[in-house]
């Protein structure tokens, strides 16, 4: 029991060592902002409901303009980072957290980032069949791919484990600090699918079903994910198994095919 306990406890960098210029008006923040991008997945939803601008077209209302590039880029990716690296003068040093990885450490890396990509490999077949049908596959291809780092694994991350769980685990402790920003991560993705899903993350208007379909496996993922900061401080890794797990979902709503 001591070894399990020792291998879920154990940091490489504990948040008591880790410099903050004002730890709770920063951890305040970071708290309010989780909030306001709760409430503001609601009215995301509603102006996708309303004002749909698809981005050439795709399947999933995730690569809707509204969703991917107001809600996501500008307001998860660009505001806090103008606030963390211009308004209060941190470096990207202070995120990563002198990481050195071993080469043991790249291939446990790159065995998590392919598990991630494989998680969704139900996909392949359908993309392959549907390349041929589009003129501008290519193009198709290239946004599939790239959107989803910085529409989801580099904001996400950066956000709610670099930004706002690092602090409030030398606020609080670690399992509250992954638990509440596992609950603030949940919160956000709730409202715009019930809103709009259709199919494996619940059916819009239907409450339960998207608890069960989106609430329940983003939770446990986020779990995971914030454990994974808390032990390891590999902000890089996070983002790619991220970006590597919505790849294929991405490629499939640019290629219009259902799930």
């Amino acid at each position: 029991m001591k070894g399990i306990s020792a291998f879920l406890t154990w940091q490489r960098v504990p948040a008591q060592g880790i410099e903050f210029k004002d730890l709770r008006k920063e951890s305040l923040f970071f708290l309010r902002y989780a909030v306001f991008y709760v409430l503001l997945a609601i009215l995301i939803g509603w102006l996708i409901v309303k004002m749909p601008l698809p981005i050439l077209g795709a399947g999933e209302f995730v690569q809707d303009f509204w969703y991917a590039i107001v809600f996501k880029i500008f307001f998860l990716l660009l505001i806090p980072a103008i606030v963390y690296f211009r308004i209060w003068r941190y470096s990207a040093q202070d995120l990563l957290l002198g990481i050195n990885p071993t080469a043991w450490g790249w291939i446990k890396g790159a065995a998590l980032i392919a598990l991630g990509f494989l998680l969704n490999a139900r996909h392949l077949s359908g993309i392959l069949d549907q390349l041929p049908e589009f003129a501008d596959a290519n193009l198709r291809l290239a946004l599939g791919i790239v959107l989803p780092f910085f529409v989801a694994g580099l904001p996400e991350e950066v956000f709610f484990r670099g930004y706002l769980q690092t602090r409030l685990e030398r606020l609080w402790n670690a399992p509250i600090a992954i638990l509440a920003s596992a609950v603030l991560f949940t919160a956000w993705h709730l409202p715009s699918r019930y809103f709009l899903a259709s199919g494996i993350e619940g059916n819009a208007g239907d409450l339960t079903s998207v608890l069960l379909g989106t609430g329940v496996p983003v939770f446990l993922v986020s779990l995971f994910f914030g454990w994974h900061w808390a032990r390891y401080r590999n902000l890089p890794l996070l983002i790619l198994v991220h970006w590597a797990i919505d790849i294929l979902p991405s490629l499939s709503s640019f290629f219009q095919i259902k799930f």
